[in-house]
């Protein structure tokens, strides 16, 4: 019984703490783009389903905000590049 309970307590700690990581990402960015970067919701950056297209660079939201910066790259705008928005805020 004693594990049962410590496995039940374990998975509401990580419920608790992977829900206030969701809601976190509701907020303002922290961050901003460098020049020509666009800044988009993390799970925003790839509203173009269905398009054949390349993402380089890292997709991960590192500062937790829910945001990262994107720019095409290609002619046709198939490449984008995603980095996480690090620019400091005026």
């Amino acid at each position: 019984m004693k594990k049962l309970l410590v496995a039940l307590y374990i998975v509401v700690l990580l419920a608790l703490v992977l829900s206030a990581t969701v809601f976190a990402q509701e907020g303002d960015p922290v961050g901003g783009c460098p020049d020509g970067f666009h800044l988009h919701h993390v799970m925003d950056h790839d509203d173009h389903a269905g398009h054949i297209h390349q993402h380089v660079g890292s997709a991960a939201d590192q500062n937790g905000d829910g945001y990262l910066c994107v720019i095409h790259v290609s002619v046709n705008g198939n490449i984008h590049v995603h980095i996480d928005n690090n620019v400091p805020l005026n």
